[in-house]
């Protein structure tokens, strides 16, 4: 289940990399979940892409690995781009420990079918990590859900399912300040 509750996204809203995601632009009918994201992502690092920073058509579903292939085309001199597959909530945790730090971007790919019941996969940027609640906050580029904040465990197993029949699974694209 995920949260809402407000004292506790307020908390969120202040973390480092979080205020750096304000205002979140949502996907649109031009745009949908990954491109918006990944526009969302080079907003918080100050650089303008409006809602499809990508070449190709923003209205198309995307694999985790296409997101991070035409992201590593878009992202600016310094910054590099990879998708990672954990293999436990553990180590996803010990990945998001790193998510409140400002040389570090997440996108999560997963479905929301596991989180609210019905629904495919999604890509949202992650806007930071609350260690001592185990809360990830998930900045939902779909209006209609906005921001969000789950239990890590939740949102791995979310992710720990399969990505577009590839014997792949879902995961988080982790863009990184390489100078």
């Amino acid at each position: 289940m995920v949260q809402k509750d407000p004292e506790l996204l307020e908390k969120a809203w202040a973390l480092p990399v979080a205020r750096l995601y304000s205002p979140l632009l949502s996907q649109s009918f031009r745009s949908i979940c990954g491109p918006t994201s990944v526009a969302n992502v080079l907003r918080s690092m100050q650089v303008d892409a409006g809602r499809n920073p990508f070449r190709r058509f923003g209205v198309r579903a995307m694999s985790l690995d296409q997101l991070v292939s035409e992201s590593a085309e878009v992202v600016p001199a310094g910054w590099a781009v990879t998708a990672l597959r954990l293999p436990s909530a553990d180590a996803l945790r010990a990945e998001l420990r790193r998510a409140n730090h400002e040389d570090v971007r997440y996108v999560a790919n997963f479905t929301r079918r596991l989180l609210f019941g019905g629904g495919g996969g999604h890509h949202s940027p992650i806007g930071g990590y609350l260690e001592e609640d185990d809360l990830v906050f998930v900045l939902d580029v779909n209006k209609g859900f906005g921001p969000w904040l789950v239990r890590t465990e939740r949102l791995f197993d979310a992710m720990n399912t399969d990505d577009w029949g590839r014997g792949l699974t879902r995961g988080l694209a982790r863009f990184e300040r390489t100078l």
